[in-house]
Parts: structure tokens; C-alpha cells; sequence
């Protein structure tokens, strides 16, 4: 850093030496700070429909071998996989490549093959700073590249060979640490050391492009048990991540209700028991802080030495002559209370009440739809009884297994898949097709003189591994979501569980045609069949809970609602999960109509409308007006009703006198009501449940209505945008700060705003005139930057300005951008101007340092580094024409011109008679010498 001046002498008896600066040369510390963020490379090309996660980690460092190991793991593999490759760059040096069963895996062609079961590899390095690697699948004789996975991370260092499950923390040394190798502590790393060693797992989840070879591999079989070997391996590697730092770490369900969940009301009949019934039943909920405050159902099945089921009503049976799709989500209670048997999602055809015959003590593991234990008989004169002779008669079971049953003292349900929880189907009425003798060959029979036969063993079909798959535990008290679908043109019933928040799901099961239409003899029953579910506990308690928001049964056969503004429906008939301008809606303003339509159809019993019963959230609907306009209209006849409003729940419950509706009749039921206030556009939902009776023999029956969706509009907020800076790089001292914002607000309300850089506040609560176009804002700061001032809110290096503006009604809107500041280095402060005034007579005859007519002030800026104390070393040099006025005929502090120590950041004051002075005596010319004086300072990096 250099600074000139320009000085001129003049001595005409008097010498005055004039100091005036010619050039001043200013360069900073330019430092360059860029965001970098790791990201998965891919490649473009044919986009495939399989799928596969890959996870690449460090996990520990090996001192004595000086090695670093570390891991690939893999999820999601799809079934018709053939193989896995991995390839490393050329300079990578890879060794000790292993699967998950400690086989030395080799290289063929440059490729690592893996069989598809393989959840993890491990390998060591030499090299430490990073891994690159390329992830493959061959399918159908194919290698198609998934793309890279990269990790820049630097593994911990242990003090003795570890496992990868032993030590998988990546360890950032602390501040008196130093790094292995890098020879520097963490005070004097830089930022790139910092990035280097910053934990980068990263994860493929691609589908990409593919490239024809000419291996041929023979494929994967996609049966049951590749399936359950494959989850089973799936699930052994989760329960290691939460040490391993995968994205699946502490993997749970939704710990809230589904948004979605609807009201159940008259579609299942009571629960049938055997034993304590405990707190079992459908629970109505309302909660406006749950479901959007929609009121839904809630199963339970809870208590211990118990065996329960509960059913559909039978207008509400399954129709298999049509497609349909269920979704059920299950909360499996929470471990620590208690170890449930199980439950299963069970289509039969026996009764509305169907339940087990098999209640002992010991019964727990049927689940309340599988038979004994064992073959027995009273007598060895009596015949023999098989286990399915006490099962739901013409049945398929789903099970949810939640407890192993196989130890050898007739609990052996579970004694081909012990592993639990599981999920598999079966057939609980089917001798052969359901269980299989244990202990006494394939007989079922024991000795002549015995009555005991052989114990049970459940066949499990389509067996899916549960903890690992779709949660760490899915006994953590949260809910999961098990989709059944039913496509009647091919005849497929499928089925799978999922975890709605993180999407990993089983792979899906489907029943065969054949044997799901035999069992549930479908062809006796026009293809009808009753769904619902079991569930058993033995000694231990335990309780599970099913909420539905999808029904495989049509409700609004009779029923259909709509919710009306101005005679226009509002409904959002595609269920939209945001708002858009373009669908209809209600303002907080509008006075709305809740409408129920029920037909009834020619051929059909004439019905008397008991009590109309509707569904509004009290959050979103104003119930503490007077309900309007209750009325029910068949044809040009109007019936007049009333209504009764529970205020808490949202239901209103409506009677009508004499309200009988005919065959081949319609009748709408309606009433009137305000929504609330609104601060922002909400979607909310109105469901219905008639209860009818049947005219002439008093048979009462109940209908329920799908729920409908409609929005309503609020205050909407304001809306924040391109918020940005004159510069996207400033030097401090030199520069000025300059920022703009646009915003706009629909409603035209009064805003006010708030600057911040890097958290502090330069400008507070000022307000702003809005339109519903957008208005441009500038704003700039008084002064230049100063990183020295007192209070200052800028950094060296990124920093970052948010804006926030706020109509008082909706939360505030914040929009953030961020900009560069560079330290600054130079002369903030030098006196420009020198003079020396002295006749021949004041003068000595030798050379002698002269004060100055005027005081100096020095002051060197350093802003580059202000966390800590330094010193800027200044070479000073003296350049004329004259010899008499170059460097040797000054001083500076009484030492000659040269090299100078000066603290950075502090003014320096010196008086006329120190700092800079002149060497001056009696025969100095008498005249004017010009010169200049360089300041350099060389401690520039």
C-alpha cells in the first residue's frame, strides 16, 4: 500500500517546505467469498421409472494403518434390479471392499458389482480429503448410470481400528485442537479448511439416463421372499442410522392426524368382543386444532385378554363388481405401554359380527380372526379339530403382527417369519392355504392315544418387515398410512403400508384374484363383502387407532352436500391442496348456504328424515350467530326446521316434522351461515350424516356424506419482493450502501417495515403507502460503510440484509439477500500539508532536525481482521531533484526515514517538534526545491 505526496522547498532567507499530495494508490485485502454447497451430480438423458437411494458416509479413521474407512449404503432397491455397480475416479485408491456380510467384494472392468440385497459396502483410502463415486444399475441387460456421489469430509479419527458401526461421528476438532496433517490449529484454519472438513453426507435419488452393455445378467426374482430378504436387509441397516447420521435418523410417522380424516358416523356397526372390551369403540373427534378442525372418527381397539372386530354396515360393504381405493392411517400405540398381539385389516363374509371362536388366555396371537392354537380333541375317541375350525369363516386377513409368537410352547404362529412387526396376508379359514402343522410332520393329527395334535404355524404371504422400512419403530405413538386399492378390470387388490412423512413405503402385495374371490366367495354374495378389523391382546395391553380419509365404499350413493354463495357453489370439487385465483371461494363477508341433498330411488321404501346432522369447523364457520333460513325442500314443498348448534364441535344437529321423502324424490336441506373472520385464505370442509326411517316397519338406517372441500378468502397478506444491493462486493470506508425492495398488498392496508443487516437494525418501523401493484423502495445509509464504528452491523466477509414488512394482521413477510464487505487497508488519516519557516540566522551550522510549522496526525485502517491486535509496518522515502532534500535529510522520530511500526486503527497525533522533521542548517540554498515523499506499507499480503 502505497501513499505519495508531492512537496516543494522554498528558501529565500526563509525555507518553507510545501507537502501536497499528488496521487493516493488504495488496494484492500480483496477476499472472495463464494457459497458453496455439495450437490448430487446427474446426468440428463432417458428418464426410468426405477428408483434407488444411496448414501455415502466416513466413519471412522484407522491411525495405525493410516487408513480412512468408509460406507455406501442403499435403499430402495426395486425388485427387477439384477445388480449394483460402483466405479471410483482413476486416482482414487480403493481397498478392502466388503458387503454387508463381510465378503471381499472384487472388481470386475473397472465396476464393483454388488448383488441388489446388498444394504451396505465398506471400503478404506488412503486418501483423506475426499471419495467420488459412481453409482450404476444394470436392469434388463442395461447399465444405467444413477450419478455421483461425492463427499469432501474428512473422517473422525479413532485411536484403535473401529468398526463403521462402532464410531460414525464426524468429529470437527475443538479450538485447541489441530487437524491430522494440516499442521494448523482450528483459530488459524482457513475457510476452505473449514469446508473441507465439514460433514457432507449426500444422498441419489435419480432417474436417469441409460447405456446399453453387452453382460447379461440373470434377474432378480421378484417373489415374496426376494422381497422379504431384501426388507429384512433394508431393515437390519436402519436401525444402525441413527449413528450413522443418515437421513433417516429418528425415522417416525406423522405425529398428528392426517389432514383429510373424515367422519365415520353409521358406516361401521359396535364392536364385537370376547373378554374386556377396555376402551374400544369409534370416537367421534372434534378438535380445531386438529384436522383443520374438522371433525373425524377415530377406531380404537385397546385392553388386554381380549379379541375384538368391528365391521361395515351392510350398505357399506365392499362391491368388488367396481374399483375402489382405501386409505386407512394406524397409529400402533407406543411400546413402552404395553406389547399388543397385533390387529389385521380382514375381508369377510360370515356375519356383521363376525369374531374368533378362539378366546383362551392363549389365544392372543390370532388376532382376533385366526383359529386355535393347535389340533386337539376332547377325547381319543372324539375326532380331531383343526385351528381354523374357531377362524372368521371366508375371510382374508391382513395382519399387522406387533408381537414374535414362536417359542415352541404352542405360541408358533410365527414360527416360519419370527421377526416382528410384519405385515403379511392369509387365509384364517383355509386349512391348508392358512396354517401348517408344527412338530409332527405334515400331520395335524397326534399319537392313537393322544388328544394333543400338532401346533400351528400361520402361512404368511407377501411377509413385509415393518421397523426399518417404513419407520425406525413404528410403535412410536404416530400414524402410518396402509393404501388398499382394488382394480376391478384386471381384478387386482393390492395393498402396501407407507410413512407419510419421509414417503418410504413396503413393497406393495397383491392377492391373487383367484384365491381372494374362493375365500371371501364372492360369487354367493354378488361380489359384496364386509371390511374391517380385528385385534387381540393377551396378558399384556396394548391399543392401536385407525382414522380413514378415503373409504373403499361409495357414501355419497344417497347423500351429496355443497356449500353455496349466491346460489353459485364454492365447492373446490378436485380437492386442491393450495389455493389459486382461478377456484371458486367465499369472502369472510359472505353469507353462505350449507346444502344436503338425499334422493331417494325409484323401487326403494319411502324414508322419514329423523334428524339431519352437519358438520362445520367452528373455527373457520362464525356459530355464534343465530343459524339462518333452515329449510327442506321436495319439489315446490318447503318444510321449515330447527337447528341446534354445539359450538365446540361445529355440529348442528336439524329436525324437520314429518319430513318424508318417495320414491323417485329429492329433498334439499339447508341452512345459512357467516364464515369468521379470516386472516388468510383457508380451505375448510362441510360433511353430512342423515338418519333415516323406514316408513311403515321403523327401520332405521344411516347415510353418510364424503365431506366437501371449499375455500374461504381472508386478508391477504402482503406480498415481498426483489429486495436487492447496489453491489454484490463493497470495501469498507470507500463505499456506500444502497438497497431496494418492491412490495404490494391487495388490501391497500398501512404497512410498516424493518431493515436489518446481519440481525441489527438500520431502519424501523417506517410506513408505507401499499397498492395491489407493486411500489419500489430505496434506501441507503448516511454515511459510508464504517466495520470501525461503534455498534456497526456489517461483518468482513457474507453478510446479510433481510426486509420485513408487516400490515399488522398477518404475520410479518421477510425477504433476505446477502453481499460481500471486504476489509479495508490504507492511510485513513495523513496530514497533506507541511511547512518549515526558518531565516539563515535560526539555523545552526550543522545539520539539526527542524519542527514543523503545523502538528501531524497519522492513522493506518485495518479492517481486515478486527478480532485481534496488529501492527502495519510503513517505509517512508524521500525523492528530489535536490540532493539536499532526499531520505537522509529527514527523520521521523529521531531515526532516520525507513522502515516505520505503526498500530492499525489509531489515530497518532505528534506535535510540530516530532514525527516528521527536516535536516536543515545554515548554508541551505536560498531558493524553492521540490520532491516527493512515498509512504508504503509493505505488510500487505
Amino acid at each position: 500500500m502505497k501513499k505519495s505526496v508531492l512537496y516543494k522547498i522554498f528558501i529565500t532567507g526563509l525555507v518553507t517546505v510545501l507537502i501536497v499530495p499528488v496521487n493516493m494508490l488504495i488496494g484492500g485485502n480483496n477476499l472472495s467469498y463464494a457459497e458453496e454447497t455439495a450437490t448430487v451430480q446427474l446426468n440428463a438423458g432417458e428418464l426410468l421409472s426405477s428408483k434407488l437411494n444411496a448414501y455415502l458416509s466416513s466413519t471412522s479413521y484407522d491411525r495405525n494403518v493410516d487408513e480412512w474407512l468408509w460406507s455406501i449404503q442403499f435403499t430402495n432397491v426395486q425388485s427387477d434390479v439384477e445388480k449394483i455397480g460402483i466405479s471410483f475416479s482413476e486416482n482414487q485408491e480403493v481397498s478392502n471392499m466388503k458387503g454387508s456380510n463381510g465378503v471381499i467384494i472384487s472388481q470386475k472392468e473397472g465396476f464393483f458389482e454388488l448383488d441388489p440385497g446388498e444394504s451396505k459396502v465398506e471400503f478404506h483410502t488412503k486418501e483423506r480429503s475426499s471419495v467420488t463415486a459412481d453409482i450404476y444399475q444394470f436392469k434388463d441387460s442395461k447399465k444405467i448410470r444413477l450419478g455421483t456421489l461425492k463427499n469432501t469430509n474428512r473422517p473422525a479419527e479413532s485411536k484403535s481400528p473401529t468398526k463403521a458401526s462402532e464410531n460414525t461421528t464426524n468429529v470437527m476438532p475443538s479450538s485447541s485442537d489441530k487437524l491430522e496433517g494440516s499442521g494448523k490449529s482450528s483459530d488459524s484454519m482457513t475457510r476452505d479448511d473449514v469446508q473441507k472438513n465439514s460433514s457432507t453426507d449426500e444422498k441419489i435419488n435419480a432417474n436417469v439416463a441409460s447405456e446399453s452393455i453387452t453382460d447379461t445378467t440373470k434377474k432378480v426374482d421378484s417373489s415374496d421372499t426376494q422381497n422379504s430378504v431384501q426388507e429384512n436387509t433394508q431393515a437390519k441397516m436402519n436401525t444402525s442410522r441413527a449413528s450413522l447420521g443418515s437421513p433417516l435418523t429418528g425415522n417416525t410417522g406423522n405425529p398428528e392426524v392426517p389432514k383429510g380424516a373424515i367422519l365415520l358416523e353409521g358406516v361401521f356397526g359396535n364392536i364385537n368382543s370376547a373378554g374386556n372390551k377396555g376402551s374400544s369403540g369409534v370416537n367421534n373427534i372434534y378438535n380445531p386444532n386438529v384436522n383443520n378442525g374438522v371433525p373425524y372418527s377415530e377406531i380404537s381397539l385397546s385392553g388386554s385378554k381380549n379379541w375384538l372386530s368391528i365391521w361395515s354396515k351392510d350398505q357399506y360393504r365392499m362391491d368388488f363388481s367396481n374399483s375402489f381405493h382405501g386409505r386407512t392411517y394406524i397409529n400402533f400405540g407406543n411400546a413402552a405401554n404395553g406389547d399388543a398381539d397385533g390387529l389385521a385389516f380382514v375381508m369377510q363374509n360370515a356375519s356383521s359380527t363376525a369374531l374368533t371362536t378362539a378366546n383362551s388366555s392363549d389365544d392372543g396371537q390370532n388376532l382376533g380372526v385366526y383359529g386355535g392354537t393347535k389340533a386337539w380333541r376332547s377325547s381319543i375317541f372324539s375326532s380331531w379339530v383343526t385351528p381354523e375350525t374357531y377362524a372368521i369363516k371366508k375371510s382374508v386377513a391382513i395382519e399387522f403382527d406387533l408381537y414374535s409368537n414362536s417359542d415352541g410352547r404352542g405360541h408358533d404362529y410365527d414360527k416360519d417369519n419370527p421377526q416382528t412387526p410384519h405385515m403379511a396376508y392369509s387365509f384364517p379359514s383355509n386349512l391348508s392355504k392358512g396354517y401348517r402343522p408344527q412338530g409332527n410332520g405334515d400331520k395335524w393329527e397326534g399319537g392313537a392315544l393322544s388328544t394333543n395334535g400338532a401346533d400351528a404355524v400361520i402361512r404368511h404371504n407377501g411377509f413385509r418387515l415393518l421397523n426399518g422400512v417404513v419407520g425406525d419403530n413404528i410403535r412410536d405413538n404416530t400414524w402410518y398410512e396402509f393404501r388398499y386399492d382394488f382394480d376391478q378390470p384386471t381384478h387386482t387388490f393390492s395393498y402396501y403400508l407407507k410413512n407419510p412423512i419421509t414417503g418410504a413405503q413396503t413393497q406393495p402385495v397383491t392377492i391373487p384374484w383367484a384365491d381372494l374371490s374362493a375365500e371371501l366367495n364372492l360369487s354367493d354374495s354378488n361380489n359384496m363383502a364386509y371390511w374391517g378389523f380385528t385385534g387381540a391382546n393377551g396378558a399384556a395391553s396394548g391399543q392401536v387407532k385407525f382414522v380413514f380419509t378415503q373409504v373403499p365404499v361409495d357414501l355419497s350413493a344417497k347423500i351429496e352436500n355443497d356449500v353455496l354463495n349466491l346460489g353459485k357453489s364454492v365447492v373446490d370439487i378436485e380437492d386442491h391442496d393450495t389455493y389459486n385465483p382461478q377456484l371458486p371461494a367465499a369472502q369472510d363477508s359472505d353469507l353462505l348456504t350449507f346444502q344436503t341433498r338425499f334422493t331417494v330411488s325409484e323401487g326403494e321404501a319411502a324414508l322419514k328424515i329423523n334428524e339431519w346432522k352437519s358438520y362445520v369447523s367452528p373455527v373457520d364457520i362464525d356459530l355464534t350467530k343465530t343459524v339462518k333460513n333452515v329449510i327442506a325442500q321436495i319439489g315446490a314443498k318447503k318444510y321449515t326446521g330447527t337447528a341446534t348448534v354445539n359450538r365446540e364441535t361445529g355440529e348442528i344437529k336439524t329436525t324437520f316434522s314429518n319430513l318424508e321423502v318417495h320414491p323417485g324424490e329429492d329433498v334439499y336441506m339447508s341452512y345459512e351461515l357467516n364464515p369468521t373472520k379470516h386472516t388468510e385464505t383457508k380451505k375448510t370442509h362441510f360433511s353430512s350424516h342423515v338418519t333415516t326411517e323406514e316408513v311403515g316397519n321403523k327401520t332405521v338406517n344411516d347415510f353418510l356424506s364424503q365431506q366437501v372441500p371449499f375455500w374461504i378468502k381472508g386478508n391477504q397478506a402482503p406480498i415481498l419482493s426483489e429486495l436487492t444491493t447496489d453491489k454484490k462486493e463493497y470495501t469498507d470506508y470507500l463505499d456506500s450502501f444502497h438497497y431496494s425492495f418492491k412490495y404490494r398488498d391487495a388490501d391497500r392496508d398501512k404497512l410498516s417495515y424493518a431493515v436489518k443487516i446481519n440481525g441489527k437494525t438500520i431502519n424501523d418501523q417506517t410506513v408505507l403507502d401499499s397498492d395491489i401493484s407493486d411500489q419500489l423502495f430505496e434506501g441507503t445509509l448516511d454515511s459510508n460503510i464504517n466495520l470501525l464504528a461503534a455498534n456497526t452491523p456489517f461483518v468482513v466477509g457474507i453478510n446479510t440484509i433481510s426486509v420485513s414488512i408487516n400490515d399488522g394482521i398477518h404475520p410479518a413477510e421477510t425477504m433476505e439477500s446477502k453481499f460481500i464487505l471486504n476489509g479495508y487497508l490504507g492511510f485513513e488519516e495523513l496530514t497533506q500539508d507541511y511547512s518549515w519557516k526558518y531565516s539563515r540566522t535560526e539555523l545552526s551550522d550543522t545539520k539539526t532536525p527542524m519542527s514543523r510549522q503545523e502538528k501531524m496526525k497519522i492513522k493506518i485502517r485495518d479492517t481486515r481482521n478486527l478480532k485481534k491486535e496488529s501492527f502495519i509496518r510503513v517505509k517512508m522515502e524521500a525523492k528530489s531533484a535536490s540532493k539536499a532534500l532526499l531520505s537522509d535529510q529527514f527523520t521521523f522520530n529521531n531515526q532516520s526515514l525507513g522502515e516505520t511500526e505503526f498500530p492499525v486503527n489509531k489515530e497518532l497525533n505528534y506535535d510540530k517538534d516530532a514525527g516528521l522533521l527536516l535536516k536543515l542548517d545554515n548554508t541551505s540554498e536560498i531558493g524553492t526545491v521540490s520532491g516527493k515523499l512515498v509512504w508504503t506499507i509493505i505488510d500487505a499480503p
